[in-house]
């Protein structure tokens, strides 16, 4: 019983110092533009010494065929906190532009 005890406050200590850092904020931003320029303007609302924890990206097309790119940018402003390096996933293709198709 003891011993079960022991694993269990182990396994709890030990998942708990991998956990990531509490998010302290986040940061929307809505562009009619595209996903790159969303999460950018998201970005800088962002405190100047919070460190980027992730990325949340919507896109939305209404019944008249506007697309709307919704981002979020969770944050955090505690000072011993490690950046994800994370990119931002795209929920859809990128559309690239003709000119630079493969010849560039």
């Amino acid at each position: 019983m003891a011993h079960r005890t022991l694993l269990t406050a182990g396994l709890l200590l030990g998942g708990l110092g991998l956990a990531p850092a509490a998010l302290a904020g986040s940061s929307t931003y809505q562009s009619a533009i595209s996903e790159v320029d969303a999460c950018n303007q998201a970005q800088y609302l962002m405190p100047a010494k919070a460190t980027v924890q992730g990325f949340v990206l919507k896109t939305r097309t209404d019944s008249k065929g506007v697309t709307r790119f919704d981002c979020r940018v969770n944050w955090t402003d505690q000072a011993n906190a490690q950046p994800t390096d994370r990119p931002i996933l795209f929920p859809s293709k990128v559309r690239q532009p003709w000119f630079a198709a493969g010849w560039l």
